[in-house]
């Protein structure tokens, strides 16, 4: 009997002490060196243990240092000012889960740079912290450092280009109502390894290739790609592709994004895609001339030029330079819906502190709001998520809330619909348990779950081929 009580006691003290304690763990991947130049992946597993409100992942990078989006389970991923942000208003539903990103260091780095992280997130009410121990990163020198800086600069008809580059001329309609893409790439170091063009279109075009030089050339949704396994030997040479209506969607402001990215001495490298107004219909070879003036100042929105007053295409709408308070407007309902998701729920929580305490968890941008919140979180391989709602218009999280759904609701826009989505899963028998709680705990009796393969939407039979998993009921 006293044995049996013992054993109760400590059990109860074990179970104290880890829900004071242990409550939140994180491990984190990253190589302990690499080279100057090189891009690696870092995974962080994060174990929540039974929290279940808001979170943020942040890392500190060293000046120079870039990042993109792999797998942020759910989450708002932002990058600016060094730091490395991804953010959920409701933690994904596994009490473990892993996120991922892809660093590049730069060219000119050397020596050791440390790495700082912390994960924030609510207990009991109260903001927690967990710090985690300083990583420290050994990068190696390049002995290329001069070739990769030292470099001439061209001159193409008034625009600057660097010795590996490509630019985007204004699209413009043909005769067939067609609309015409012309990129110009100049490779004037000779790169023969890897190269793609990859860029996204606006919702309701599909892309059809019309130069490729012998690239091959893919359409997923709204992204294009042209992929050489060996780039042309060419010095310069230009690809087209025309983009056709598949679907009138009104009030879009019609915007082009892209980047090229190539392999240099074994080293992934990626440039943005400046869209200019000059002809490249017909490619002028005496007009491309060394120019090593200092490089002019770009800012991101000259290389993302919006179409001009004569450029308006039907079906959708274009946006002119003296109208700045409109150029956005779509943008920011959905930025304005995620603001007042996050005040809402900080008011229906009594968690305020979310909000107003020192901005700890309100600082994400507009524009972190704009690009990653309105669709998929970009991931490799193949992920689950359960799908709640399906509309033609954007609806607030007061909808969810009457239905007793409590979680981080991410959007999407697919074949024209307003697809709302939660939890991100990387076996089928996880979103299905997930769809289950759902069905149990909410007024949503209609929930399913939805399949992505690299972030693009795919059916559920196609992902469990690809990932050789099983179906369960």
């Amino acid at each position: 009997m006293i044995k049996s009580l013992v054993v109760a006691f400590n059990f109860i003290v074990v179970l104290i002490l880890s829900n004071i304690f242990g409550s939140v763990s994180i491990t984190q991947n990253i190589p302990d060196s690499v080279e100057a130049g090189q891009q690696f992946t870092v995974t962080v597993t994060i174990d929540k243990s039974n929290i279940g409100a808001f979170g943020r992942y942040q890392l500190v990078l060293p000046n120079g240092f870039e990042v993109k989006a792999k797998d942020s389970n759910g989450g708002a991923f932002s990058f600016s000012n060094q730091k490395l942000r991804i953010q959920w208003l409701t933690l994904p539903y596994d009490d473990r889960f892993t996120i991922s990103f892809e660093i590049t260091v730069p060219a000119t780095a050397d020596g050791e740079f440390p790495l700082n992280s912390t994960f924030a997130y609510i207990q009991d009410n109260s903001p927690a912290i967990k710090e985690v121990p300083t990583h420290t990163l050994t990068v190696k020198g390049s002995e290329s450092v001069e070739d990769l800086t030292a470099v001439n600069t061209y001159n193409y008809k008034g625009i600057r280009m660097k010795e590996i580059d490509c630019i985007r001329q204004k699209p413009y309609m043909n005769e067939d109502n067609e609309i015409i893409v012309n990129l110009l790439v100049v490779n004037k170091v000779g790169i023969n390894e890897f190269g793609k063009i990859q860029e996204q279109i606006p919702r309701g075009y599909k892309a059809i290739a019309v130069r490729s030089k012998n690239a091959m050339f893919t359409n997923n949704g709204r992204i294009l790609k042209f992929m050489w396994m060996q780039f042309p030997p060419d010095e310069h040479f230009v690809v087209t592709y025309k983009l056709i209506r598949t679907e009138d969607i009104p009030n879009q402001v019609f915007i082009i994004k892209g980047e090229l990215t190539y392999t240099r001495n074994e080293r992934n490298q990626m440039t943005d895609i400046a869209e200019r107004n000059v002809d490249l219909e017909e490619f002028a070879e005496d007009e491309l001339v060394v120019d090593n003036s200092p490089m002019p100042i770009e800012d991101d929105k000259k290389k993302n030029d919006l179409l001009d007053a004569g450029d308006q295409f039907t079906g959708t709408t274009y946006v002119s330079n003296e109208t700045d308070k409109s150029k956005n407007e779509e943008l920011k309902e959905r930025t304005a819906y995620y603001e007042q998701t996050l005040k809402n729920y900080a008011e229906n929580t009594g968690k305020t502190n979310i909000i107003d305490q020192t901005n700890q968890y309100s600082d994400q941008s507009s524009q972190s709001y704009q690009e990653t919140n309105y669709s998929i979180t970009n991931s490799n391989g193949v992920t689950y998520r359960v799908q709640v709602a399906a509309g033609h218009k954007l609806v607030d999280d007061s909808y969810f809330r009457r239905l007793k759904l409590n979680e981080y609701v991410q959007i999407e826009i697919h074949q024209g619909w307003h697809k709302y989505t939660v939890g991100s899963h990387t076996v089928y028998k996880g979103a299905r348990d997930h769809r289950n709680q759902i069905w149990q705990s909410t007024s949503i009796n209609d929930a399913f779950v939805c399949a992505y393969n690299d972030g693009q939407r795919i059916t559920v039979q196609e992902a469990l081929m690809i990932a050789n998993q099983k179906w369960y009921k």
